[in-house]
């Protein structure tokens, strides 16, 4: 066993509103940390199955309780 982490810019269940599985945000919500074995029911994509944390799909959503740093623009002051 062991513990991946993934970042707010991965697109896997782990970090998708749509998987039930056990996961755990970063205390600064960029990340989510998940065991290598974790699986979960899929509400999404593939109707309820059981699906592994680093699997993908076209329908994935970002987990609510993760930030989207996507939209952000940085001002750099000289």
């Amino acid at each position: 066993m062991g513990a991946c982490q993934y970042t707010n810019a991965w697109k896997n269940c782990a970090t998708c509103s749509f998987w039930q599985g056990p996961r755990q945000f970063s205390e600064d919500r960029n990340s989510v940390t998940v065991d290598n074995n974790a699986q979960g029911q899929c509400d999404g994509f593939w109707k309820g199955s059981r699906k592994n944390a680093k699997d993908k799909c076209s329908e994935w959503r970002r987990w609510a309780e993760i930030h989207d740093w996507s939209g952000v623009t940085r001002e750099i002051y000289p």
